[in-house]
């Protein structure tokens, strides 16, 4: 922004008084229209975050929806690998079954809420609307950290097995360990089951808004 001195020299009061009414009117629009601009590109930073978090919330309750399934699959496994390993311990050269540890998972996205943050978006819309969508971002990374931990814990369970031991004589402890880790799994996922349920509820909800 450049100001200037008048081109002509100023003779009486009178003209320096409008000079300076007139260098007051050009700052004053100058600032107006900087602070016009200012708004709009503001405003387009704010629309566009949105619209990128209403998608992605969009595509979380799709996700969560096909998780709950894939979860509900795996809890049922966890039942099956239970009554095998029974089955196993009881009469372990006879018995035909299987033991299977597995885990399929599609996490939460989170792209669009680091961008609405990184940009600088979440700083020009409402507080209220801010906190919502920290409260289910955070409910998702808890979602995120859950199922890895079960993940891991779901890989780990078949330890005993990769010991070298033929499957129907392993040593007592082993499958006391195998029924132990698989009901914790089954437990994790039933917990983990609650969780993707409460993160779907609340993206519903932001999108029913």
């Amino acid at each position: 922004m450049d100001i200037h001195a008048p081109h002509q020299p100023v003779h009486s009061w009178r003209d320096f008084f409008t000079h300076i009414v007139i260098i007051t009117i050009g700052l004053f629009l100058a600032l107006m229209l900087e602070a016009g601009v200012d708004w709009l590109h503001h405003r387009h930073v704010v629309h566009q975050a949105r619209e990128n978090i209403h998608l992605e919330l969009e595509d979380n309750h799709i996700a969560a929806r096909k998780d709950l399934v894939l979860i509900d699959k795996n809890i049922q496994l966890q039942k099956d690998n239970i009554a095998a390993i029974h089955g196993l311990m009881s009469d372990g050269e006879k018995f035909r079954g299987s033991v299977t540890n597995t885990f399929a998972f599609d996490s939460p996205e989170t792209s669009a809420w680091h961008s609405a943050r990184d940009t600088g978006a979440l700083g020009y819309m409402p507080y209220q609307e801010v906190q919502r969508y920290s409260d289910i971002y955070s409910i998702g990374e808890f979602v995120q950290r859950t199922a890895i931990e079960t993940a891991e814990h779901d890989f780990l369970a078949e330890a005993p097995f990769k010991m070298g031991y033929d499957a129907g004589k392993l040593p007592p402890d082993s499958y006391a360990q195998l029924l132990h880790d698989n009901a914790a799994i089954e437990i994790q996922l039933e917990t983990l089951r609650q969780i993707v349920q409460q993160f779907d509820d609340a993206c519903v909800a932001e999108l029913k808004r």
